[in-house]
């Protein structure tokens, strides 16, 4: 006979009973476990995102700083200076009602299983595919980077995180049994995995989308809630990606209030460091505040994963594909304005290689074109966030220089002839 087997959270699949010389076999024809679909919705894009906006007032001295009011920041375009408004700062009681209200909202997603999160992964992706352009031109307003520059390292990677986490993140969250070992050959072990809470990320301005959406996407998978707070430089774009991730879950169902950004300076980062109500921190930025980092959420023991900067050198033999080779240290060089923390810091070079190498890296470096991507068509390398560190900048090369090496370009600030109040800076080569 045949007969519909149901269970939940699957599909239907048939059985077949036959008996055979009185035995009862079942054949079970095939089972796949249920798939919850994405679930389209729309988000309005921020207008100072078009290419078209021009009504930002232009800013003489563009600073996050807003003299005389601490609780601000001001936001701005680093390619054109444009102001972008000023976004207020989160209060530390601020801070802490956003955590409870994450904490009550988590205590339900908890309960929610892989395949209901892995829609909410699957809808946030179809969003980001379907909508990429947008995502791209409010990170380049935000970061002054190029759109080649937000297609790689803003969607890209973001999709190959959600992709990931929807094909292979259930099982990386097993269950898994453990040998106990000859002296305990009567007991048993196994590892589960359960969430820890309420998470907190720390993110950098390098990479505004992605990098506050990446630990988005694994506190969620793993069953907590989370509280972002970015860096206040790319504070603009903050409240969009809130929207965008709040939106994915109340259309899939579920409590919005997962997940929380904040915003403000470095007070806020040692308030969410050291609040005992965070049980994870995510951080993502330079050694020295992670070691900052590490001290504020010391006292509370609580559990810190540090992302932090290195250098990065490549080498290069002589007997190198410098067609294939080039092209790609300069991408690893001048992506994001060589603001990465994985962006290739030194080449070093095999002595036979060396001088045929500098004049053709030279020849590409002098012809690397500055500019507003958003307003411009032919731009190879976007702004610079922070037009504070020229001067430590210009100080290392001085200092290379005085010690014997050359500087073939670059080494200083560029003053752009169409963007006098943007953040540029010379693509440099030093050598020897």
């Amino acid at each position: 006979m045949d007969c519909i087997l149901k269970l939940s959270n699957h599909e239907a699949f048939p059985i077949v009973v036959a008996v055979v010389a009185g035995t009862v076999v079942l054949y079970v024809l095939f089972s796949r476990k249920r798939t919850l679909a994405a679930i389209p919705f729309e988000l309005k894009p921020l207008p100072e995102s078009s290419p078209n906006w021009r009504s930002g007032e232009l800013l003489e001295s563009p600073s996050i700083i807003v003299p005389g009011r601490p609780d601000l920041i001001q936001c701005f375009d680093p390619a054109t200076g444009r102001s972008l408004g000023q976004v207020a700062c989160t209060t530390v009681e601020e801070l802490n009602e956003r955590i409870h209200r994450a904490r009550k909202a988590q205590k339900q997603w908890a309960k929610t299983s892989f395949e209901q999160r892995r829609q909410v992964m699957r809808t946030l992706n179809e969003f980001v595919l379907a909508h990429q352009r947008e995502l791209c031109q409010t990170a380049c307003r935000d970061s002054g980077k190029t759109l080649v520059d937000a297609t790689l390292g803003e969607v890209l990677v973001t999709c190959a995180k959600l992709q990931w986490t929807i094909k292979n993140g259930e099982d990386a969250l097993k269950d898994s049994n453990r040998d106990p070992g000859f002296m305990m050959m009567y007991k048993k072990a196994k590892v589960v995995y359960q969430p820890r809470g309420v998470v907190a990320a720390l993110v950098s301005w390098n990479y505004p989308f992605h990098n506050t959406i990446g630990p988005v996407i694994s506190a969620l998978f793993a069953g907590n809630a989370i509280v972002v707070k970015a860096s206040e430089h790319v504070a603009w774009s903050m409240g969009y990606w809130e929207q965008l991730v709040k939106r994915a879950l109340n259309v899939c169902g579920h409590d919005p209030e997962l997940v929380q950004f904040v915003t403000g300076f470095g007070d806020l980062g040692n308030a969410l460091s050291s609040s005992p109500l965070i049980d994870h921190i995510t951080f993502i930025g330079s050694p020295e505040v992670g070691k900052l980092v590490m001290k504020a959420a010391s006292a509370n023991l609580t559990p810190v994963t540090l992302e932090l900067g290195g250098k990065d050198c490549a080498i290069v033999f002589a007997d190198a594909d410098m067609a294939q080779c080039i092209p790609v240290l300069m991408r690893g060089v001048f992506q994001n304005a060589s603001q990465n923390c994985i962006g290739i810091e030194r080449i070093l070079v095999q002595h036979q290689a060396y001088d045929a190498f500098v004049d053709e890296m030279l020849r590409r470096i002098k012809t690397l074109r500055l500019g507003s991507i958003l307003e411009d068509s032919n731009v190879d390398c976007g702004a610079m966030v922070m037009a504070n560190t020229f001067d430590r900048l210009e100080a290392l090369v001085q200092d290379a220089v005085s010690k014997g090496a050359r500087c073939l370009t670059g080494g200083k600030r560029y003053d752009h002839p169409k963007y006098p109040h943007g953040q540029y800076f010379q693509p440099t080569l030093l050598v020897d």
